[in-house]
Order: structure tokens, then sequence, then C-alpha cells
């Protein structure tokens, strides 16, 4: 009897040890997983790589360099890899001669035509272009916004002048008013000195016999 009951807790013992021991096994997968380094990109994006790092923001001279560089190689070779890096430094932000718009046309020319790239490089002309695209309606909706702003500016500045206009006038034909105003004054007090003088010299005349 109590070889039956011992079998039951044996194989529960079984199942509780297979339990801990999947565990210990997943948890050390896991964090195998996770202690793994990054994955290094494919080495066909490495001349992209180096161009977009040569186009960091912090040395003007160093990306004028490169862009000239590509555009140099671009025209030279007119190859697909050379286009795309030239178009990649073009657009790239944080240099002076950033033109995304430009950028972007060289890549959807590029990509719709008959290229040499790899599907990889594919890829990842497709993601700069729609940054690209971001970017430039990005750049759209600031333009729109800064002409409604000097829009709204112009017609605040016309309304002032107007208001500025109508003051003037009114200010004009108050000062037409005061000026009246100030005439019959004194046509009034003249009036009043010519009757008090009419009435002094009457009054020092000697009465008639």
């Amino acid at each position: 009897m109590f070889v039956f009951l011992r079998l039951p807790l044996l194989a529960c013992g079984a199942v509780l040890l297979s339990a801990c021991a999947g565990l210990s096994t997943t948890g050390s997968n896991t964090s195998a997983e996770t202690s793994l380094p990054p994955a290094a990109p494919p080495p066909v994006l490495a001349p992209y790589l180096e161009t977009l790092g040569k186009m960091a923001p912090g040395d003007t001279a160093r990306q004028q360099a490169e862009l000239d560089a590509t555009l140099a190689a671009a025209q030279q070779t007119r190859t697909s890899a050379d286009t795309l890096r030239h178009a990649l430094a073009l657009g790239t932000a944080g240099h002076p001669a950033s033109n995304p718009v430009e950028a972007r046309r060289l890549i959807t020319e590029l990509l719709a035509s008959a290229n040499t790239l790899d599907p990889t490089e594919t890829a990842f002309a497709n993601a700069y272009l729609r940054e690209f695209d971001a970017r430039v309606a990005l750049y759209a909706e600031l333009a729109r916004q800064r002409e409604e702003s000097e829009q709204t500016l112009k017609s605040l500045d016309a309304t002032a002048d107007r208001r500025a206009d109508a003051l003037a006038a009114e200010n004009k034909q108050l000062k037409r008013a005061l000026a009246e105003a100030e005439r019959k004054l004194e046509a009034v007090a003249e009036m009043e000195r010519s009757l008090l003088e009419q009435a002094g010299a009457e009054a020092e005349q000697p009465p008639r016999p």
C-alpha cells in the first residue's frame, strides 16, 4: 500500500523537476538572447553608412567635401549605388546645402528605373525616401503657415493704416470744428464788448433838459 502512495508522489516530483528544468532552460535561453550584441548592418550598406556618418552635423567643411565627392562620383560613374549615395548626402538634414526635395526626386527616379540595387539597398533607399517625403511635407506645411502669418500681418497693417487714416481725418475735422467754435466765441465776445462800450457811452452823456 505504501508503494501505491509513493508512486503519485514520485510522479508529482518528476513533473515539478521537469517544470523547473524547463524554466531554467527558458530563462537561460532568454538571457542568452538578450545578451547578444546587435546584428551588424549588411556589408552592402557600408558605403551608404559611411556617407551618412560624414554628413553628420558638426563640421561644415567635412559635410561639403563629402557632398562634392558623392556628386562627382554620381556624375562620373552614373551607377545606381553612387546615385543613391549622392541622394542620401544631399537630403541629409543638418548641413547648409540640405535639399530633401531634390534628394527625393533622385531616389524616386532611381527606384523607377532599371537600377542595379539589390533588395537590401532598395529597402534602404525606400526607407530614406519615406523620410524625405515626411520632411518635404513638413517644410510645405511650415511654408504655408509662414505665408498665412505674413498675410495676417499684412491685413493687420492695412487695418491699422485705415484706422490711422480714419483717426487723422477725424482729428482734422475736430480741429476745424474747434476753430469754427473759437471764431464764433470771438465774435460773441466782440459783440459783448461793443454793447458794453455803447452802454457806457450812453451813461456818460448828460440828460437833455
